[in-house]
């Protein structure tokens, strides 16, 4: 990808202004051998550490903690490596925006991969909320190769709130327990029931920005 593609980032989640400056807080505290790279992977273990504990819920209902733990770190470390390597003016932006958005893919895998096989969601549904971040993600990688903006939020929503919904989901399950409905398809979650119709408003607004955005690039190249 050429560096000069990616010219413009967009971050205007609820939190993002709030976020920047605790981040930058922090990363300038953070010793010297600590890198963007460190970030990275202390972020995907988080993750891992996150699916892990979802997992381990099966058996242990206290597990749970475990995954709201990994949340926190996969927040700090994807949330850190960027800011980090722009307060010490060492970025690399192709090998940056590379490894960090690989990293996201294997994180998110590891995020709802692990609470689909818990028994606080079904893995189908677990997969439509996958599937809903990348149609997301999908639409901000073409649109920013496109014209060179790469938005990171929607509607007020970003990664970091993302987290924070799946953290809160995750406490309340541990303190109400594993409450369920079955509506003829099997037991289903507050979680599963939400996911279908957050698919649907995706997928379609997914659409109606890919309408939109091509008649606007349409209209721009004269045709």
């Amino acid at each position: 990808m050429d560096e000069a593609k990616i010219v413009h980032r967009v971050h205007q989640s609820w939190l993002a202004a709030s976020e920047r400056r605790l981040m930058l807080a922090v990363a300038a505290r953070l010793p010297g051998w600590a890198t963007p790279d460190h970030m990275t992977c202390f972020g995907l273990a988080g993750a891992f550490i996150c699916g892990l504990g979802f997992v381990a819920s099966r058996w242990w209902t206290p597990a749970l903690l475990l995954a709201v733990l990994g949340l926190v770190m996969s927040w700090l470390g994807d949330s850190l490596d960027g800011n980090l390597a722009r307060l010490r003016k060492i970025e690399r932006p192709q090998y940056g925006f590379f490894v960090d958005h690989n990293v996201d893919i294997m994180a998110q895998v590891c995020i709802f991969f692990g609470l689909g096989l818990s028994p606080y969601m079904r893995l189908d549904t677990a997969c439509l909320c996958l599937l809903s971040y990348w149609l997301a993600s999908l639409y901000t990688f073409i649109r920013a190769v496109t014209i060179g903006v790469f938005q990171i939020s929607y509607f007020g929503v970003g990664p970091t709130e993302i987290r924070i919904a799946l953290a809160a989901y995750t406490v309340l399950a541990l303190v109400v327990g594993n409450w369920k409905l079955d509506f003829g398809l099997g037991p289903l979650a507050p979680i599963d029931i939400f996911s279908v119709p957050l698919f649907v408003g995706v997928l379609g607004l997914y659409l109606k920005m890919v309408w939109a955005e091509s008649r606007r690039l349409a209209a721009v190249e004269g045709l």
